[in-house]
C-alpha cells in the first residue's frame, strides 16, 4: 500500500504529490488516518519563505485522525483513556526527547533542545516519511502525547485548536488573567479569537478586541469580546487614549498580541497599566522585529512575554475547554474553506487573500 501526500520543496517550488510507502509500528507507535488538517499561519510563512523548514517536508501539524494501527504496548492515550483501532485522536506536534537538560532537570519540555517537530521541521526524506498531516497517513513515533478526541466535538473544531488554541491557553496562562481582568487583544485571527473567549472563561470583566477588519470584529464579539475597535485610520495616539477612555484613564491589565505583525507590539505596551502585562505570540517567523521604548518598559513595569511550544497538558485542557463550551462560542466558523489534498494550494491561497481564517485539507479514505 502506498500513502499520498503533499511534498514541499521550497518556497519557489510547487507542492508535489508524492507516495510513500506504510512504515513499520514500533511497539510504542501509531499509524493514524488523517481525517482533516488545517492551515495554519505558520505554515503560511514557510510556504512565503518567511520562516524556514528542512526540505523536502510534509507540511501540517493542526490535525486530527483516526487510529489505524496500533503498537503492540499502546493501551491508552497520553491521559490514561483506553484506546483502539478506529478511535479518533489529535496529537501534539511537539514530541520532547525527556533526556535533555529542560525535560530533565527544569521539567520544562517546551524548551527541549532535541525536539521532534511534526510538520514543521521533520523532513520526509528518510523513512518513516510521514511526519507531517498533509498526507493521507502520519507516523506517531514512540513518546508523542495524544489524546482520545470526544465524540461531539467534529473534525473542523479540533484541527485548528491542536496549535492555535493551545498557544492561547498557554499565553493566558503566562498572562494569569484572573478576576475583573480588562483584557485588550490585538488581532482577531483564530490566536486573539481563543485569546477572547479564554479571557472570558478564566474571569476578565471586559475584554477589547483591536483589529483592521470589521468582518474578524464581528467575529470576535460572537467570541465574547465586549468592545470592539477598527484601528486601521486611527493613529498610535488615537488607539492609546480610546483604550484609556474604557479603563477609567489607566489602560488594561493584560495585553495578548495575536496579530503576527510585531510593529503592533510597542503600541500594544502603551495600552497597558502600570504594572501590566503584555504576551506576544504572533510573529512566529525570522526577522520579525520591533523598536521598544525600554525607558517606558521599565519606569512603567511592564513584563513583557514571549510565548512558543506548548505541552501536552496545554492540547487535554483544549480538548475539555472545547467539550464544555461548544455551543457557548462558533469554533465551527474558525475553518472556512475546505479542500481536497489534491487542492492544497487553494488552502494556502484562501488564508493568503485572508479570505479566511483557517482552511481545512480533509480526506476521504
Amino acid at each position: 500500500m502506498k500513502v499520498k501526500a503533499q511534498v514541499f520543496r521550497g518556497a519557489d517550488k510547487p507542492f508535489e504529490l508524492t507516495e510513500f510507502p506504510l512504515p513499520t509500528i514500533e511497539p510504542n507507535g501509531l499509524l493514524v488516518k488523517v481525517e482533516m488538517a488545517s492551515v495554519c499561519g505558520t505554515d503560511l510563512h514557510i510556504w512565503r519563505g518567511k520562516r524556514q523548514a528542512p526540505v523536502p517536508i510534509i507540511l501540517g501539524h493542526e490535525a486530527i485522525g483516526s487510529i489505524e494501527t496500533k503498537g503492540e504496548q499502546i493501551r491508552t492515550d497520553t491521559a490514561g483513556e483506553p484506546i483502539e483501532n478506529g478511535d479518533r485522536i489529535t496529537w501534539s506536534y511537539i514530541k520532547p526527547c525527556g533526556d535533555c537538560y529542560y525535560c530533565k532537570i527544569l521539567k520544562d519540555p517546551a524548551g527541549c533542545t532535541n525536539r521532534f517537530v511534526y510538520g514543521l521541521w521533520a523532513s520526509c526524506d528518510a523513512p518513516p516519511h510521514l511526519n507531517g498531516a498533509f498526507s493521507e497517513y502520519i507516523y506517531l513515533r514512540p513518546g508523542t502525547f495524544f489524546f482520545k478526541v470526544p465524540s461531539n466535538l467534529p473534525g473542523n473544531v479540533v484541527a485548528p485548536a491542536n496549535c492555535a488554541l493551545v498557544t492561547m491557553i498557554n499565553s493566558t496562562e503566562k498572562a494569569n488573567i484572573t478576576l475583573n481582568d480588562t483584557v485588550v487583544v490585538q488581532g482577531c485571527g483564530p490566536l486573539g479569537l481563543y485569546g477572547i473567549a479564554l479571557a472570558k472563561e478564566r474571569g476578565a470583566s471586559k475584554v477589547i478586541a483591536l483589529d483592521v477588519a470589521d468582518r474578524r470584529l464581528e467575529f470576535a464579539k460572537m467570541f465574547g469580546a465586549d468592545v470592539t475597535i477598527n484601528v486601521k485610520n486611527m493613529s498610535e495616539e488615537e488607539t492609546v487614549n480610546g483604550l484609556r477612555e474604557l479603563t477609567q484613564g489607566r489602560g488594561a491589565d493584560i495585553g495578548l498580541e495575536a496579530s503576527g505583525v510585531p510593529e503592533v507590539i510597542p503600541i500594544g505596551l502603551k495600552l497597558l497599566r502600570d504594572g501590566g502585562r503584555y504576551v506576544t505570540v504572533g510573529p512566529i517567523f525570522q526577522g520579525a522585529s520591533a523598536q521598544i521604548d525600554v525607558y517606558n518598559l521599565i519606569f512603567r513595569r511592564i513584563s513583557l512575554i514571549g510565548t512558543a511550544r506548548n505541552e501536552a497538558k496545554h492540547l487535554r485542557d483544549a480538548l475539555v475547554f472545547l467539550s464544555r463550551t461548544e455551543h457557548k462560542y462558533p469554533y465551527d466558523k474558525v475553518v472556512g474553506s475546505f479542500h481536497h489534498l489534491d487542492d492544497i494550494v487553494d488552502g494556502f491561497k484562501s488564508i493568503d487573500s485572508r479570505e479566511v481564517m483557517r482552511a481545512a485539507i480533509i480526506f476521504d479514505n
